[in-house]
């Protein structure tokens, strides 16, 4: 900075109170240690993007205070030219990073915003990108940043097609690169009317042909030119291309089909697109496009691809907002139900989630869609969970008994949802039943399935039969193997509940003794409710034994962890009378 430029801005901070003398003071260090840093090639980038941080903030400021003494002083006679001062001084720090740092996309961008909000600085602002893009970037974003700004912002087409043509020298294969650069021909054609078409129609020849045979490449280029209305002999080439290059193609189909669904009416006899605005006529061409395709001679695995995707989009048109009108209503039930048929008997309805929603949107009897969709997909709980639930909600017990009998037998240990569903319905409606099917559960060979229902046919044995019983049944689902750990918490837990004349010591301590034998190799829990159980109820004295007992039968891997617990157990049961004093005992049976 000249010294009339250092006066200058003092003497705009101290007139308007910008800053205090001893920030200023630190602001004029500041600067002149980094320029010395640059002088010797020893600031960082981060240093620079600091300074043009703070000198920014400062411009905002100044710009600020020049507005409220206009406003408030009702006149445009006040001196600005701390802007161009600062403007400037930032300016020279961008171009100094760039210079000195590989140039990135965010401080490009910054850079190019800076320059926007400062109309002194346009120039300059293209000046420096045309000497920026001569010049190797490993980011193909810094050239799309920097052709964007001279398209959009400056509208020179020329600069723009030179970054692209720089940037495509370092980045051959980089799609992006090609695709923004064919976006800018395409904004350029609609600009012009038509008159660049030669120009946008070869480098989209040159790109399919870079790109031979991606076919979603070709999309990408379709849905940038469909964004345009004035384009449309363009389009239609990207379209044509398309169907001549990918007829049989399933991917192919379900883009003309969508093109088609948003009112690009494309007509495979003469070649030609055009636009109607009526939606109506686009889900009818959308339909007749999908149909067309499963007519082509598909391999069958990408048939059935094709079909998925009809489904989907039949799906989706009932859903819009388009179903509003009667007329379109009618056409598309039709339209489901005869696809969704069609597809079921061609073996394309694979997924679970299309038969549900047949079966709930059609006009016929959903059951009969859902019993052919278990025929199809037998391993899909959520199918055979809307089967049943569909016959139970009718109260048609024996038809959903089947069922589940079905549904049981192909799910095998992933039928627990089936289980619990029949559970719920017998249990409000038949309770003999239930007991029978809590029996059948708690035997089936499936520990998923009877490790849930056995300590369930406790609970309810307990409410339904009382505590005797329920202890005869406790036997008996012991036994089955293999042994379940919850059984065993879930009979102790009804035994705690029981009042001080039926609860029983050694009934508690049997099944403790029980649990810690089955499981005590690696569960510590088992042993740590049992010395709980002790230090609360039982014998303070046998509470070491049962420890030692602990550690014996537990896995080596676990016996510092026990150990730990144990000493855990201790200090929540401080042993106040070894005695046993003041022990609740529970008179042991004889």
């Amino acid at each position: 900075m000249s010294a009339d430029d250092v006066e200058s801005e003092i003497h705009f901070m101290k007139t308007y109170s910008i800053l205090k003398w001893d920030e200023l003071i630190k602001l004029n260090d500041d600067r002149k240690s980094l320029n010395q840093k640059i002088t010797l090639g020893l600031a960082t980038k981060d240093e620079l993007l600091k300074q043009i941080k703070v000198e920014l903030n400062m411009l905002d400021t100044c710009q600020l205070k020049i507005d409220q003494e206009m406003k408030e002083n009702n006149t445009v006679y006040i001196n600005t030219e701390i802007l161009t001062i600062l403007s400037n001084r930032i300016n020279d720090m961008y171009n100094n990073m760039f210079l000195l740092f590989p140039v990135e996309k965010t401080s490009l961008t910054e850079y190019i915003e800076f320059c926007s909000n400062n109309t002194l600085f346009i120039t300059k602002c293209s000046n420096m990108l045309n000497t920026l893009m001569l010049r190797y970037h490993s980011d193909p974003e810094v050239y799309i940043t920097a052709a964007t700004y001279e398209f959009d912002d400056r509208n020179d087409v020329d600069s723009a097609r030179q970054y692209f043509s720089e940037g495509l020298k370092y980045h051959k294969n980089c799609k992006r690169l090609y695709v923004e650069e064919f976006w800018v021909e395409v904004q350029h054609l609609e600009k012009t009317a038509g008159a660049s078409l030669s120009i946008a129609m070869g480098k989209y020849r040159n790109l399919i042909k870079h790109f031979e045979g991606d076919i979603k490449f070709h999309f990408i280029l379709l849905d940038r030119a469909i964004k345009l209305s004035a384009v449309r002999e363009l389009q239609c080439n990207i379209v044509r291309d398309m169907v001549r290059k990918y007829r049989h193609s399933e991917l192919m189909w379900q883009k003309l089909a969508k093109i088609h669904f948003d009112g690009f009416i494309y007509h495979q006899e003469t070649e030609q697109l055009h636009y109607d605005k009526n939606y109506i006529s686009g889900i009818r061409n959308c339909i007749k496009t999908y149909e067309d395709g499963l007519k082509e001679n598909l391999p069958l695995k990408n048939k059935h691809k094709l079909w998925n995707f009809y489904i989907d989009h039949v799906i989706e048109i009932r859903k819009s907002y388009r179903m509003k009108k009667e007329t379109i209503r009618n056409f598309m039930n039709e339209t489901m139900e005869r696809t969704f048929q069609e597809a079921h008997n061609n073996k394309a309805l694979r997924k679970s989630e299309h038969y549900i929603y047949w079966a709930k949107n059609t006009n016929k009897d959903g059951h009969r869609i859902l019993r052919k969709a278990v025929e199809v997909i037998e391993d899909s709980v959520e199918l055979w969970i809307h089967l049943i639930s569909y016959y139970l909600s009718y109260d048609c017990l024996e038809m959903g008994i089947e069922a589940f009998q079905a549904g049981v037998r192909a799910l095998t240990s992933k039928s627990m949802p089936l289980w619990e569903i029949l559970i719920l319905y017998l249990g409000n409606t038949h309770p003999k039943l239930l007991q029978q099917l809590y029996h059948e559960g708690s035997h089936f060979p499936f520990p998923e399935i009877n490790f849930i229902i056995r300590p369930e046919y406790l609970e309810w044995s307990v409410v339904h039969n009382g505590i005797l019983s329920t202890r005869e049944l406790f036997i008996e689902l012991r036994d089955i193997k293999p042994e379940c750990k919850q059984l065993y918490t879930t009979m102790i837990s009804f035994e705690h509940t029981q009042n001080s004349g039926i609860t029983k010591l050694r009934t508690i301590r049997k099944l403790y003794n029980d649990v810690c034998n089955t499981f005590g190799q690696t569960d510590i829990k088992v042993w740590s409710d049992c010395i709980r159980f002790e230090y609360k109820y039982g014998s303070h004295k046998l509470v070491k034994e049962i420890y030692k007992a602990s550690l014996l039968c537990l896995e080596p891997y676990l016996r510092n962890v026990m150990a730990k617990e144990f000493e855990k157990l201790k200090e929540e049961f401080v042993e106040d009378d070894p005695k046993d004093e003041g022990v609740i005992v529970i008179d042991d049976d004889e």
